[in-house]
């Protein structure tokens, strides 16, 4: 489905892939017995190594008995009882019904395929799956497999159909060893660039005795490229082995990470594109041969996107049909090491700019006059593996370099010497014998990584050079002369007689990161890096990157790119519209790059093009919005983002976005996609426009299909896939075509809990103004969720600006979802009951309330609130709220929670004992009903005075004594714990002033009275100020009272005293002011904003809400530590932590980590900065 330049570019990511090891194929036949090895160790199998040493069986029988058939589950593809129904969509919206087979492999074990897919004269098309982590034996017993099945998937500018097949036959995502027992053929549908054979795990060829043959059908639709097998799909990357067997194919091995092949047979051709495209190919032994056809040769034959090393096995490249030019066996722009093997090629098929052992450039020679059938030893001390001379003495097509060059053979060690017959006779390129070249034993001392030295000696000509780093198959080695000087091909080391000593320095590769070189080659933890070429510093400048995990094969400056790592993947970082560019070119290097922006994109109304290739672009990663917005983008290209989306896109969220095309269109056109296959969840589009200028004219073949794709979406264009949790509100559509206000659908796309705002509501996503306005789209797009983990939030009736429609931003009010009454249901930013209640209009008359029901005015409640007055006796008197219902009140099931407020003196009192005059208040809405009563001090008792024991029998008629004008202050002496009531003694000392029964009168006192029962107790504790109230403490730090209705007043930190000054500030779970203790349970909003002293701050249990900035560009504020359990992410305003210490360390309760890290990342903590659990 790609060309062959667009494929180029999304492989091209330099030094990502791992160096393996080559492993050489042993030269005698019985070494198939290590084939064993890559079996399961779980699948049992036939050991036949002894057999076949001790002669007791043939090499046929020997590679039978390696096929693992043991308990093989079997599938014959003749019983129709496997044949399933399947729908296809097309790219056109067609559906048709088709018969398939599908096999799902999803256990380890041995499974065989066998019979033909062509059941009652037709061909059902088969698909066999590899799971995942699943490793499998397959063994083809006879099998043919054509599959003939397509679907139409886009159309060209002529009016061409384009197909793709319904999949490939085979889809290895785990690994599978493949087996031949009986010659088998796999042939997939006519189409162009489809795989016969998909590979995003390892494949593996194993020995057998049959034949696989693979093909890709012939018809309308199929050019030049046919892909037998892919390495690549939807971002991933798989390997392929070839270890034995024998292997057919008409086509190319494509976009395949690591191929390697160390025995088996290859038979192949293609037309006019490279036979194999992949990172890097290894060839350690087997026979390739390769018959190149078309009437035009390829930039190469054998391509690779990083190294290609032949090390042994035997290459046949030969001219097919057609002649029109030359062209290299091998990619030129790539590291070509080839230290063995044999390479037969045709003289329009020539080696350019390979590299033997010794860095030497190589051409391809024939040497004559060599003993005949025997095998070589060396050439130039590099061993040679599987290399014989022909039956006349010759060794054909050897890569050699241009110089004397050393033959030495296996069985006597006899050596022969050619050279390079151009320096000897004009316009000749051939080897001639030399016997006159001294010869000279070079002693090679290898030193490894840990020091260790191991030495050989191997022969070279007098005269022969070494010019760079020498590589032995697997690793590379510096070459040092014997002063130490590093050898280079500016500065060679020539071989003579005073040069017969070389130092072998294992090469390990120096990488450096942000210009700090770090141990080992492997890339480092922390974030994604970009490789930066010769000369440049910035991030920018990177056309590659690495990720953690990497090995770098060479030298490699490291330079960190934004980037961050969520749920296990790593994220490039977009948070401006100068960054677009370079993201852009990364995508169409990597169509599964994953990016996240941090910032809202501006494009200020300029005209821009699209953030992905502006071309054909496919998109297979993450695309994560974040909840931020692009807007304000004039865009001249038919979407925002890819021409159709495979992977994801989420939370991102659009605004003033216009397309607008001065010409006709025929490919479908949304502000987010083209056409999505994937998955588009949370987004939005909002005040947009799509307008075609030019009028549809399309004629020529397909006519009617090609105006079935003048088509314009809100969202995207066609929806093949899934989206989810989006609206879209004042998108416009104008111009020739059909628009759709969120995307056009098909019956086996999902839209799932999706809105579009309408005049008039329809169907289930078809919302007014006044819908989105009230909250209902929040809450329906949320379903129901309030807890801090929904996506979406709106001001509908707090106390900030009111939204017109969901914003995905925790700074607005959480929409709940309830009864406003006891019938209606409604939406508010005030959590609302899940049952009915009545809503209640309250007015008052004395102390008595009446509410009525706005729903329903026959629901009524009368509550009176009565006092009464009391003497003082040490317990609480209170006021009686009585309620009285109406008789259809019970209809909504609920009561009326009404609370009685106390004052004295006009200020909230909770003293309901002492004595005083107390108000009782209940109101409801803006009605209060009142009343007054007093508990009364208990009076003090008057002092009665005794009279004497014996009284005369009557009294003189006058007294002797005349009263004084001011009585006694009484007795002389009153007995230590008496009460005035005490009996006198029975001889006063003062004869009563009054006549006998009368009582005496109390002697004024300047000391107050204690009523009885009472005691000396303090004054009661000062009440808390009202709810707003501005409050400072001791040190200067200044509250607001937030809540006073509990037993502890509440409030929160709005400045601290120590905001410009202190390192470190502790906030305190309560603060006492003027005798009152309030519990500190909030952090106003950017209550540290901007200081730039605070270096440590811990967040104490009791806190509940921080406000939005409230510790924004706290830039040296390195450590954080929150001890409360009781944050959500909806108690956490905006930004509460961006722009602190770049390497801040966040310290969280162990138990929330989770949960507090998820909302976190969303108010500013990221990048290096570390959030712990403790």
């Amino acid at each position: 489905m790609y060309g062959n330049e667009t494929w180029r570019k999304i492989m091209r990511r330099q030094n990502y892939f791992n160096n393996r090891k080559i492993r050489r194929q042993a030269k005698k036949v019985i070494c198939i017995a290590t084939l064993a090895a890559t079996m399961l160790t779980s699948i049992p199998f036939v050991s036949y190594t002894d057999a076949y040493a001790k002669g007791q069986t043939t090499l046929e029988e020997m590679k039978a008995l390696s096929i693992p058939t043991e308990d093989a589950t079997t599938y014959n593809l003749s019983d129709a009882s496997l044949i399933t129904d399947k729908t296809i969509v097309d790219y056109f919206g067609r559906e048709t019904m088709v018969k398939v087979i599908e096999i799902n492999i999803t256990e380890n074990g041995n499974y065989k395929i066998t019979g033909s897919n062509e059941i009652n004269d037709a061909l059902i098309d088969t698909h066999i799956v590899v799971a995942e982590g699943v490793e499998a034996n397959i063994i083809f017993d006879g099998a043919t497999i054509k599959n003939d099945d397509r679907y139409g998937d886009d159309v060209d500018g002529c009016g061409s159909v384009l197909y793709s097949q319904l999949f490939p036959i085979l889809d290895i995502e785990g690994k599978a060893n493949l087996y031949v027992e009986k010659d088998s053929s796999l042939t997939s549908a006519a189409v162009d660039e489809n795989p016969v054979i998909c590979v995003t795990g390892e494949m593996t060829l194993q020995e057998g005795t049959g034949s696989l043959k693979l093909a890709v059908g012939s018809g309308e639709g199929v050019y030049s490229q046919e892909q037998v097998i892919c390495g690549y799909k939807n971002g991933k990357w798989g390997n392929v082995t070839i270890k034995g067997g024998k292997l057919d194919f008409t086509g190319s091995i494509y976009n395949v990470d690591q191929f390697t092949m160390t025995g088996g047979t290859i038979t192949s051709k293609v037309d006019e594109d490279q036979v194999i495209m992949a990172n890097d190919i290894n060839i350690s032994g087997g026979v390739w041969k390769h018959k190149q056809g078309g009437d035009s040769m390829p930039s190469e034959i054998i391509g690779a996107y990083d190294s290609i090393t032949i090390s042994g096995g035997s290459l046949n490249l030969l001219r097919g049909e057609g002649d029109n030019g030359n062209c290299p066996a091998f990619d030129d722009k790539k590291e070509v090491r080839i230290i063995g093997g044999t390479i037969q090629r045709d003289e329009s098929i020539y080696i350019q700019d390979a590299l033997d052992a010794y860095a030497n450039k190589l051409d391809s020679f024939t040497l004559e006059n060599l003993p005949k059938n025997a095998n070589v030893k060396a050439i130039n001390g590099v061993p040679a593996a599987d290399l014989t001379t022909t039956s006349e003495g010759k060794l054909e097509n050897i890569p050699l370099p241009d110089a004397c060059n050393i033959i030495e053979l296996e069985e006597n060690g006899n050596i022969y010497q050619y050279k390079y017959a151009a320096k000897y006779v004009a316009d000749t390129k051939s080897m001639v014998p030399d016997t006159e070249t001294k010869v000279y034993d070079v002693t090679l001392k290898f030193t490894d990584e840990d020091g260790s030295t191991t030495e050989k000696t191997v022969k070279l000509a007098d005269g022969f050079k070494i010019r760079g780093q020498y590589f032995d198959g697997v690793d590379f080695y510096e070459c040092l002369d014997a002063n130490g000087t590093v050898v280079t091909d500016a500065n060679p080391f020539i071989i003579g007689e005073s040069n017969t000593k070389l130092t072998l320095k294992k090469k390990t590769a120096v990488i450096t990161v942000d210009g700090k070189e770090i141990v080992g080659n492997v890339v480092p933890e922390g974030s994604i890096y970009g490789i930066l070429p010769d000369g440049r510093e910035k991030w920018t400048d990177c056309t590659a990157v690495a990720y953690p995990g990497d090995v770098m094969k060479e030298d490699t400056r490291l330079v960190t790119i934004p980037s961050q790592k969520r749920e296990g993947k790593w994220f490039v970082e977009l948070g401006s519209t100068d960054e677009v560019w370079w993201v852009k070119n990364q995508i169409i290097n990597n169509s599964s790059l994953n990016v996240v922006l941090v910032d809202d994109l501006d494009f200020k109304n300029e005209e821009a093009k699209s953030l992905f290739s502006e071309y054909y672009s496919f998109y297979y990663g993450i695309f994560d919005g974040d909840g931020h917005v692009i807007k304000n983008m004039e865009c001249t290209e038919l979407y925002v983002l890819p021409e159709r989306n495979y992977g994801v896109i989420k939370n991102v969220h659009f605004n003033n976005i216009r397309i607008q095309q001065p010409y006709s269109n025929t490919t479908r056109s949304g502000i987010i996609c083209g056409n999505n296959y994937g998955t588009i969840e949370n987004c939005s589009v909002e005040s947009s426009v799509i307008e075609m200028l030019g009028e549809v004219q399309v004629g020529g073949s397909n006519k009617e299909l090609r105006e079935g794709l003048n088509v314009y979406g809100a969202l995207t264009g066609a929806n093949f896939g899934t989206i989810r949790g989006c609206f879209a509100s004042g998108v416009t559509f104008s111009g020739d075509g059909v628009s759709y206000p969120i995307a056009q659908d098909f019956s086996k796309s999902k839209l799932e809990n999706v809105y579009y705002q309408a005049e008039v509501e329809s169907g289930e996503i078809a919302k007014t103004a006044t819908q989105f306005a009230s909250g209902e789209v929040c809450s329906l797009l949320n379903k129901g969720v309030t807890d801090g983990s929904q996506i979406w939030y709106q001001n509908i009736d707090n106390d900030a600006e009111q939204d017109a429609a969901p914003v995905a931003d925790t700074s607005h009010g959480t929409v709940y979802y309830g009864y406003q009454g006891c019938k209606t249901m409604g939406y508010s930013n005030t959590r609302l009951p899940d049952t009915p209640r009545h809503k209640l209009n309250y007015t008052a008359e004395g102390n008595v309330l009446t509410g009525v029901c706005t729903d329903v005015s026959l629901h009524t409640v009368t509550m009176t609130l009565t006092a009464e007055d009391a003497e003082y006796d040490g317990k609480e008197h209170k006021a009686v709220l009585n309620k009285t219902y109406s008789d259809t009140w019970k209809e909504a099931a609920t009561d009326v929670d009404a609370k009685i407020i106390y004052t004295r003196d006009g200020k909230p009192t909770t003293d309901l004992t002492s004595a005083g005059t107390i108000k009782a208040s209940v109101t409801m809405g803006d009605a209060a009903a009142e009343v007054t009563y007093t508990i009364k001090a208990t009076p003090t008792p008057t002092p009665t005075a005794t009279p004497m024991a014996s009284p005369s029998a009557a009294p003189t008629a006058t007294p002797t004594v005349s009263p004084s004008a001011v009585p006694s202050a009484g007795p002389t002496a009153t007995p230590a714990g008496t009460n005035p009531g005490s009996v006198p003694s029975a001889d006063p000392s003062a004869v009563p002033t009054k006549a006998p029964g009368t009582p005496a009168t109390p002697a004024p006192s300047d000391k107050s009275v204690i009523a009885p029962g009472e005691t000396n107790a303090p004054a009661a504790a000062k009440a808390p100020e009202t709810a707003g109230t501005k409050i400072a403490s001791k040190k200067g730090d200044t509250y607001k009272v937030t809540d006073t209705s509990g037993k502890i007043p509440e409030v929160e930190l709005t400045k601290s005293a120590a905001k410009k000054k202190a390192k470190t500030v502790v906030i305190p779970k309560t603060v006492k002011v003027d005798g009152v203790n309030y519990k500190v349970t909030a952090i106003a909003e950017k209550a540290f904003a901007g200081n730039k002293k605070l270096k440590t701050v811990v967040i104490g249990a009791d806190i509940e809400k921080i406000g939005a900035k409230a510790f924004y560009k706290c830039v040296n504020l390195k450590k954080v530590t929150i001890q409360t359990t009781k944050l959500k992410a909806k108690t956490v305003g905006a930004k509460a932590f961006a722009k602190i210490h770049k390497k801040a360390v966040v310290k969280v309760p162990k138990a929330k980590k989770k949960a507090y890290k998820k909302w976190l990342k969303k108010r500013g903590i990221g990048g290096k900065q570390k959030i712990t659990g403790e």
